[in-house]
């Protein structure tokens, strides 16, 4: 199965929360990174949160964005059937986009979630 360009996205509080109870995490100085394999087939989806200290409204639409950006670049190198939820960290405000995707790839593939031939 050929993956969209899109990854399918996490809206549904309980999978947060199944996330972050029962899965498991990586941390980086920018982000942290929360994964569970999944019991539905039908490809990995994604979830992405800025908390309201991070910063104004501006401020974490542009982490999101840059987040969003970085997962769409690294989802097809992705592995299926997971939930993964990127957590943004205090020191996401000040990154640069290079920064986030490096950071990203780096926690992924520690995490063994990219499919690396």
């Amino acid at each position: 199965m050929e993956k969209s360009r899109r990854p399918d996205t996490i809206r549904e509080n309980y999978l947060f929360s199944r996330v972050y109870s029962k899965g498991k995490s990586c941390f980086g100085r920018y982000i942290a990174v929360y994964y569970l394999k999944d019991r539905r087939e039908g490809g990995t989806r994604i979830g992405i949160t800025v908390s309201k200290s991070r910063g104004k409204a501006v401020v974490r639409n542009r982490i999101k964005r840059r987040m969003r950006e970085s997962l769409r670049l690294l989802y097809p190198l992705m592995k299926e059937n997971y939930l993964i939820v990127a957590v943004a960290r205090q020191a996401a405000a000040g990154a640069t986009f290079a920064q986030i995707n490096d950071e990203l790839a780096e926690l992924l593939n520690r995490a063994a979630l990219l499919d690396i031939k």
